[in-house]
């Protein structure tokens, strides 16, 4: 271990340390014996009290000649030559010394540039001056000695200068800039660093060599790792090589991770500054692309129809893990309780305790019930001692509408300022959120109401069966009586046909629940779809009052694998409903073709369209549309409905042109190669 102050001291040159305010530091074993001085006489005084001028010569100014040189070095920063100075020097036993001195004072600068300490190098050349007075060939060979010394300290000065004015041009551009900049010497220390890298590393890089920087800036790779020397762009750039766009993370204690790109490379004809690192912030950027990424992926996942408690605990792990959270949670509002209870929880390693207590939060207590009530995002900087080593959270309100339905949480274990960037992509994920549970609420609402229609329709159709059986049989017994009366048998007759109506509505209403809930399943065989339409075609034929022409384009057969008597009711109620609206004189068109994967049905008749706010109703049960109820034309609103469930049953699909177009036209697709029945 190679002791430095002791080298300082035996070295055999004339040496003083001075700090910026002039303050001798130190001082070598040279210089004290030249000035005659010991070394904890003038430690820690003011050099001009240590050394004044002499009070005996009234012609004395060296305190002023070499004050100028120093106050020179303190403004410029670099080396000052003087010429050759009288300046005398304190005897021990009282009285002034005559002595002649050559100095030279130099800047010490720190790693930014400041200004350290200043080292004046003073060399006795009174013996020279003592004999140039004397004259003769020795006062010749002096005074062309001291030309000769001088002209070369002048060049060293001129080089010297020249590098600190291109040091300080480097520097006032480099302090120009946003991007941070580190100039570097042989080993890597920063001997020049801007504004920008100042903020950055602040005086944890003094002195640091290349392979110190990534321990100094706790410096890591985009997976985390700790940088390596191959990875290292300084040390890349001290070997010649230029590296662009390295991207590293700085990852302090305490702190939120920083990403920066890295560019490094050779500088080539200086001594002092030999390679140049630049590092760029783009944290906001990464951020801001991982916040979109995440945004994205949690778009996908609501998308899903899996159980909600289940996505609920996939949307939180992936805030928590894309993002870069400690922990995340939602919680729902309960209305009945006016309480938020807590539906999903996740927590990074280290951190599940943040899970473990899920008390219900009352609208006054806490960071997610500030949400709640305000219905705004809010920022907690300070988390309280209770939640460490958590130190902030942000709270998200999932709104629906002016409604919030709950908060979505989250925390962090370094210290956080609020960014609007993080709190509105977060805000936008809490009203996709308040969207999934809206959605998933209503869904739940409208199979509920489903179901339970079904079973009221189901109930109702069976409780009516049974006294209509009772009628028509008994109806049919009076009709057999041969002495009825007419006008008794007239009013028979009307209770008998209105009777077998409203069974065919019964029965109707039985199917479509029953297919609906799945007690009635369809029996598939193979089948030809186009006699089935042929034959409902002949049997609508039939039941035409009217100028209406029934147009029928089928090939010869069609077969697929179906329930031809269900499919029959399909195409019975698509022809019924056409003929119902089709203007007079017009033609009901039928069309049936297919492919190697699907048969297609399309029914279609001219006539009043079908209003924009009804098309996407015409299949609900029992409903009928304005034109029908006003016009008093006859119908229950189940023929569409249970078209739909036949065809559903049968895996295919149903819908209705759009009411801007010329035709009313009811579109039936069947697959046609399956072999098994669809579920339910």
């Amino acid at each position: 271990m190679i002791d430095y102050q002791l080298l300082f001291r035996r070295t055999p040159t004339s040496l003083l340390i001075l700090d910026p305010d002039l303050t001798i530091v130190e001082a070598s074993d040279a210089y004290l014996a030249a000035t005659m001085t010991r070394r904890e006489e003038i430690v820690g005084r003011y050099i001009f009290d240590a050394f004044p001028d002499n009070p005996d010569d009234p012609e004395a100014h060296g305190v002023e000649a070499i004050g100028a040189s120093l106050r020179r070095v303190l403004h410029d920063r670099a080396p000052d030559v003087m010429p050759v100075q009288k300046y005398d020097v304190p005897q021990p036993g009282g009285g002034f010394a005559t002595r002649y001195w050559a100095p030279m004072h130099a800047p010490v600068l720190d790693a930014h540039g400041g200004l350290h300490l200043i080292v004046q190098r003073a060399e006795d050349v009174t013996a020279f001056m003592v004999a140039q007075t004397a004259g003769g060939e020795l006062g010749r060979l002096t005074e062309q000695l001291r030309r000769s010394i001088g002209q070369a300290e002048a060049e060293i000065l001129a080089r010297r200068q020249m590098q600190q004015q291109q040091h300080e041009t480097m520097q006032v551009l480099a302090d120009s800039l946003k991007t941070a900049v580190f100039g570097c010497d042989e080993l890597g220390r920063p001997v020049l660093c801007n504004d920008a890298a100042r903020a950055i590393a602040g005086d944890r890089l003094v002195g640091a060599r290349a392979e110190q920087w990534p321990q100094r800036l706790h410096l890591r790779d985009p997976a985390g790792n700790p940088l390596t020397d191959a990875g290292n762009p300084l040390v890349s750039a001290l070997r010649g090589q230029r590296v662009c766009e390295a991207e590293v993370v700085m990852r302090v204690p305490g702190t939120p991770a920083r990403t920066f790109r890295m560019y490094a490379g050779p500088l080539k004809g200086r001594v002092d500054v030999v390679a140049l690192v630049a590092m760029d912030d783009v944290t906001a950027l990464r951020d801001a692309t991982r916040l979109k990424e995440c945004e994205l992926e949690i778009s996908k996942l609501l998308s899903r129809a899996e159980p909600t408690d289940e996505v609920l605990a996939e949307v939180v792990e992936l805030i928590g893990s894309m993002i870069g959270w400690a922990a995340t949670e939602v919680w729902i509002v309960d209305e009945v309780g006016e309480v938020l209870r807590r539906a999903s929880c996740w927590a990074a390693a280290g951190h599940a305790a943040v899970c473990g207590a899920g008390e219900p939060l009352p609208p006054d207590d806490g960071l997610p019930a500030r949400a709640w009530q305000t219905n705004q995002p809010q920022w907690a900087t300070d988390l309280d001692g209770r939640w460490a080593p958590l130190s902030a959270a942000l709270a998200i309100p999932v709104p629906s509408g002016t409604d919030v339905l709950g908060v979505l949480v989250c925390y962090c274990d370094t210290a956080e300022v609020p960014d609007d960037t993080r709190t509105a992509i977060l805000t936008g994920i809490g009203a996709q959120l308040g969207g999934f549970l809206e959605h998933r609420r209503a869904g739940s609402l409208a199979a509920e109401l489903d179901r339970t229609r079904d079973e009221y329709a189901a109930l109702v159709g069976h409780e009516v069966r049974t006294p209509l059986t009772s009628i028509q049989a008994y109806t049919e017994l009076l009709l057999d009586e041969p002495d009825l009366a007419d006008d008794h048998r007239e009013m028979v007759q009307v209770m008998y046909r209105n009777a077998g109506t409203l069974s065919i509505v019964v029965d109707k209403l039985l199917d479509v629940a029953g297919m609906r809930s799945g007690h009635i399943a369809v029996h598939r065989r193979a089948m030809d779809l186009a006699s089935v339409v042929r034959a409902a075609a002949d049997a609508a034929r039939e039941r035409v009052h009217r100028d209406v022409t029934i147009d029928v384009n089928a090939p010869g057969t069609v077969p697929i694998r179906g329930d031809a008597d269900r499919l029959r009711q399909v195409a019975d109620e698509l022809l019924n409903n056409a003929l119902i609206w089709a203007t007079e004189h017009s033609t009901v068109g039928v069309q049936v073709t297919a492919d190697a994967h699907a048969a297609v049905l399309t029914v279609s008749n001219t006539g009043e369209p079908i209003p924009a706010d009804e098309r996407d109703r015409l299949f609900d049960l029992f409903f009928r549309g304005g034109a029908a109820l006003h016009s008093g034309l006859p119908g229950s609103g189940l023929g569409l409905t249970l078209a739909r469930a036949v065809v559903e049953q049968h895996g295919g699909t149903i819908g209705v042109s759009d009411p801007a177009e010329a035709l009313t036209l009811f579109t039936v697709r069947l697959p046609t190669g399956r072999t098994s029945d669809h579920p339910g």
